[in-house]
């Protein structure tokens, strides 16, 4: 499964790496663990994209992250990308233009973000 770090994970998702880590430390520590000092964590392209529904739920509607991360998971394993919020209410998501959206953005970002490499140079 594909992966990115957290730099370019925030990137990708057009946030400063702060407030990504912030989500993660509060409410993603559950979904992706918690990461070690000085290394970056890794991010699933599923979680990013979770994430993604959890940050725009929260931009548009005004959600919790917390609960945008748990509608999110909802909304992402619901074959018609539709939950219901209440007895009155359907939340419908169009993941597949998310999707497009975020492939795009994390080719983007992988174009011109370049990872740093950590420890020795290898031997000659």
């Amino acid at each position: 499964m594909k992966t990115l770090s957290t730099n370019a994970s925030a990137t990708a998702l057009g946030v400063d790496r702060k407030t990504l880590d912030n989500v993660l430390a509060r409410e993603g520590r559950s979904l992706i663990g918690a990461g070690s000092r000085g290394r970056s964590r890794r991010i699933s392209i599923d979680m990013l994209e979770r994430i993604a529904v959890a940050l725009i739920l929260n931009r548009d509607l005004g959600v919790s992250i917390a609960k945008g991360l748990a509608l999110a998971e909802k909304v992402v394993d619901s074959p018609s990308s539709q939950v219901n919020v209440g007895s009155l209410s359907t939340l419908t998501f169009d993941l597949p233009r998310l999707r497009k959206a975020l492939e795009r953005s994390i080719d983007e970002t992988l174009e011109g973000v370049a990872e740093r490499i950590r420890g020795r140079p290898p031997r000659s």
